[in-house]
């Protein structure tokens, strides 16, 4: 499995497609070359962009916004999970 095809599954993007697989390289191609960059620390940044996505009207018809299932999802990709803030200066 590609790392472009990890990250496409890590992001749902079967079931919501968002992104280019062009844009999808483009920020694979940053790991490595960024401190800091790893494919769950991208995962985590397009599924906040995703959680953005506003409800659709068509008619009668209305699709709900899926910002609460793309928040879950960053969150298990934070690096972080204790979720306690520590001061640099040590205190």
């Amino acid at each position: 499995m590609t790392n472009l095809e990890k990250l496409k599954q890590m992001i749902d993007e079967e079931n919501y497609p968002y992104f280019t697989d062009e844009y999808l390289w483009s920020r694979i191609n940053q790991i490595g070359v960024e401190y800091g960059i790893t494919l769950e620390s991208i995962a985590r940044d397009l599924c906040l962009i995703k959680s953005g996505i506003e409800e659709i009207k068509l008619g009668d018809i209305t699709i709900p916004s899926p910002r609460n299932y793309f928040l879950l999802l960053a969150s298990g990709y934070r690096t972080n999970q204790t979720g306690v803030v520590t001061r640099i200066d040590g205190r």
